[in-house]
């Protein structure tokens, strides 16, 4: 899909849900047949879904700072489930990790489901990975949430701190969506698209419908969104390189 909206006619007529592995392909250094910051004309970003830190519910943990110190005291690499090798979630931990000095070690599932039954079924003690499903769970007792990375909690994990609120601003992060057309698109059509999707994202039926799934509805400048593009390409390829991440392309 994101190949052929790349090479089609920039009349505004083809549109593609951008997500964030217009960022993490690149940073993963996968081959694409199109470059992501010069092959898109960004309209808008649309929504964020921030990451979320939770362990099994029988832990002798009951909140980050005595996760810190149980992990810090077992003998070997703490495991943590994600949803997949080299996906966001799975870079945003490794970035966790690191900046925290914390004693864990990935295990990458093919999917969330499997990796939230592992963690909720006691064979791994910690899931990270996007906020829904992992904290309606929390949020209902099967899991024990300790952190998600955006700046204001979530709606469907209200219980639980931001990484603001835990003093570290610098971790804010999400799986991001936006509207993206073909390079080259005249400027009245991306002004007028542009318009078009934030009007959307501000409508109180679209706001709620995108917070019961754990989304935060966004919009943005084109601009802004293409800073976004090439702030986390930069993020994450720094995240890559410093942790050796490897993927088949």
């Amino acid at each position: 899909g994101m190949e052929l909206v790349a090479k089609s006619k920039p009349d505004g007529n083809t549109l593609l849900l951008g997500t964030t592995t217009l960022a993490t392909n690149a940073a993963l250094g996968l081959k694409q047949p199109y470059d992501p910051l010069k092959d898109f004309q960004p309209i808008s970003t649309l929504a964020d879904i921030p990451d979320f830190i939770a362990v099994n519910k029988d832990l002798p943990v009951k909140d980050y700072q005595s996760f810190v110190e149980w992990s810090a005291n077992q003998p070997q690499r703490v495991r943590y489930a994600t949803s997949g090798l080299g996906n966001q979630p799975h870079l945003w931990a490794e970035l966790f990790r690191a900046r925290n000095k914390l004693n864990l070690e990935n295990v990458a599932y093919k999917n969330a489901a499997d990796a939230l039954r592992d963690v909720m079924g006691g064979h791994v003690p910690v899931v990270i990975d996007v906020v829904m499903p992992a904290g309606v769970h929390a949020a209902q007792g099967r899991l024990t949430g300790l952190v998600v990375s955006s700046e204001q909690r979530s709606p469907v994990a209200p219980a639980v701190p931001t990484v603001v609120e835990l003093g570290m601003p610098d971790m804010v992060s999400a799986v991001f969506f936006g509207v993206v057309a073909p390079a080259g698109v005249p400027r009245p059509i991306v002004d007028r698209l542009n318009a078009l999707v934030r009007q959307i994202v501000k409508d109180p039926e679209v706001v709620k419908k995108f917070a019961d799934l754990g989304y935060f509805t966004t919009g943005s400048t084109p601009e802004a969104y293409q800073e976004k593009l090439k702030f986390e390409t930069e993020r994450w390829s720094k995240v890559v390189k410093d942790n050796g991440i490897k993927i088949e392309s």
